[in-house]
């Protein structure tokens, strides 16, 4: 018998990215044959992401897209399936895919697909996505988690998750609604795949979870498990040469917390902490549950504990209520904290957010010209800390082979976020090695070196 073909396309952020990765794996186990192209594939997996508008858009446009292309079996899955759960215009958006598949469906996915194939659907049927609202997702899941993942990306870069859903209820975000309440892996599960990662031969490991700062506070009665996973990844991923950590909340950026960071000797002095925004009316606002004050003082910690720390941050504008003078403060303190990088989004309205139903909206053309304006203050804050760095020697992590030389990545930089670092010379490298370089130029967001 010809063994069934599968395609993955994977939609979406990194936490999306490694379930791909985890249904690659799964698939490939139970005896289906991967395949590049989803025009060949037996079975064709969409991974949605439906957080944002525009993502449901691009969901609903990708599986259109692969209808076209394909006679195979449409399985649409990820957040987007979740995000559709009861909800009639969403579920639309999906009606190009034959079946819908849930999070919970996904430790027994292969025999449910093998079953829609053979029946079209007639016997076996997933049970409808009802989303996670105030649920937490079955252990069930997070056992899959531990399982076999084939990467998808550069081999010597991977993403480490610590967890699922979120407790932070922020009012504008629909994760607690997709993907439930927080819901952390055990310890030991997580340094056995860092371990797994490792002797694969991945270099960096990116440790992701919707807030990474609060990993293990419903193992551990409210206490965080990250400065204990932090001091036992050394030793659990031997081969690792860098550890990045992102999406904490300055909320649960404790000293604690910051110590360790500053004793690991794999963490690269980097975090992605999104602030959202500069403000105490509009932090409230946000449901964020601290003010600017805890902020700084967040701020100061990292910077105190770990000097030369890179901080990435992302904010939101244009949130019901915010004001003109609340989007020149957040100016002022981009221009203040001079961010190594940074993220803006313009507010989308989340069906079923608190944010949603509030009044004082402020207009699309007034939100994209916010945006654009926060940009152009990040940017003039890049090119001043650039023009410092020209000169300076540092190390860089080679990614990928160029025609004269290697494009790679500092640690103050997050491979595929930040801009990269091209390199002249070190031909007889290999991608995941780490090489001393001098900085020769910088043109936003990108800088050029040769090897010292």
């Amino acid at each position: 018998m010809t063994p069934l073909s599968f395609a993955v396309v994977s939609l979406g952020c990194p936490k999306n990215t490694v379930d791909s990765e985890r249904l690659l794996g799964d698939f490939a186990l139970h005896g289906f044959v991967p395949v590049a192209d989803a025009a060949e594939a037996d079975v064709v997996l969409v991974n949605t992401c439906g957080f944002l508008a525009a993502a449901r858009e691009e969901a609903r446009e990708t599986l259109e897209t692969v209808r076209l292309r394909t006679g195979g079996l449409i399985v649409a899955c990820g957040c987007m399936a979740e995000r559709a759960a009861g909800n009639a215009a969403f579920a639309d958006m999906l009606s190009a895919a034959d079946r819908v598949a849930g999070f919970a469906d996904y430790p027994r996915l292969p025999a449910l697909c093998r079953a829609w194939l053979a029946e079209r659907g007639a016997r076996e049927k997933a049970a409808a996505p009802r989303g996670w609202k105030g649920k937490k997702l079955p252990p069930a899941y997070l056992r899959w988690l531990d399982g076999g993942r084939i990467l998808s990306g550069a081999p010597h870069l991977a993403f480490l998750k610590l967890g699922e859903g979120c407790g932070n209820h922020c009012h504008f975000c629909a994760i607690p609604l997709i993907r439930g309440e927080r819901v952390s892996r055990p310890l030991d599960a997580v340094l056995r795949e860092a371990g797994e990662l490792a002797a694969s031969g991945v270099r960096e490991l990116c440790l992701i979870a919707q807030d990474t700062t609060a990993y293990g506070m419903d193992l551990a009665g409210g206490k965080s498990l990250l400065p204990e996973l932090l001091d036992g990844l050394p030793e659990a991923a031997a081969g690792v040469r860098r550890v990045r950590l992102l999406y904490a909340h300055p909320r649960h950026v404790t000293k604690e917390f910051a110590e360790a960071f500053a004793r690991n000797p794999l963490l690269a002095p980097y975090l992605d902490l999104p602030l959202q925004h500069a403000t105490d009316r509009m932090l409230e606002k946000m449901g964020r549950r601290h003010g600017m004050a805890q902020m700084r003082s967040a701020l100061d910690l990292l910077r105190e504990k770990v000097p030369g720390i890179a901080i990435r941050t992302t904010f939101i504008v244009g949130h019901p209520g915010e004001t003109e003078d609340d989007f020149v403060a957040l100016l002022r303190f981009v221009e203040e904290q001079q961010f190594e990088a940074m993220g803006a989004f313009v507010y989308s309205p989340e069906p079923g957010t608190r944010s949603a139903e509030m009044p004082d909206k402020v207009p699309a053309a007034v939100a994209e010209a916010r945006c654009k304006a926060l940009y152009a203050a990040q940017k003039k804050v890049w090119k001043a800390r650039a023009k410092k760095r020209l000169g300076e020697r540092i190390e860089v992590m080679l990614d990928e082979r160029t025609e004269d030389g290697w494009k790679a990545h500092a640690a103050f930089q997050m491979p595929g976020e930040d801009g990269c670092v091209f390199v002249e010379g070190a031909k007889r490298r290999k991608p995941g090695d780490i090489r001393a370089v001098k900085l020769t130029a910088a043109r936003f967001p990108d800088y050029r070196a040769t090897v010292r």
